[in-house]
């Protein structure tokens, strides 16, 4: 199991504590989820029964100010089962158009024009 403080440091883009809906299909099937942060690479979703790590993700996040939902694909690369459990996701395949919108949000929530 990847350990949590490991994952944090390797971050590479700006995290907010944004909270989004987010729709989440599996080969087993779909559901949805809450964020408790985003950023332009990855998220972490609230759950009282996280994923299992290294579950594939084909994910539809509806972001504020943004009128349609943004489609990506993600993996589960560590869970969390203490509160509040859930799950964290890197983003796989993301459009440039879509990264360019989350950090846009996340720019905005932070206070910045941009997200570099």
């Amino acid at each position: 199991m990847a350990d949590e403080q490991d994952f944090h440091e390797k971050r590479r883009h700006p995290r907010a504590p944004i909270g989004v809906i987010v729709r989440a299909e599996t080969k087993e099937g779909g559901r949805h989820y809450y964020s408790k942060n985003l950023s332009s690479g990855g998220m972490f979703l609230l759950a009282e029964e996280p994923l299992p790590e290294e579950t594939k993700l084909n994910l539809e996040l509806f972001l504020p100010l943004v009128s349609t939902p943004v489609r990506i694909k993600g993996e589960v690369v560590w869970q969390k089962r203490q509160e509040p459990s859930g799950f964290a996701i890197k983003f796989t395949e993301i459009s440039d158009g879509a990264r360019k919108l989350i950090r846009w949000v996340v720019g905005r929530y932070l206070g910045q024009e941009d997200e570099s």
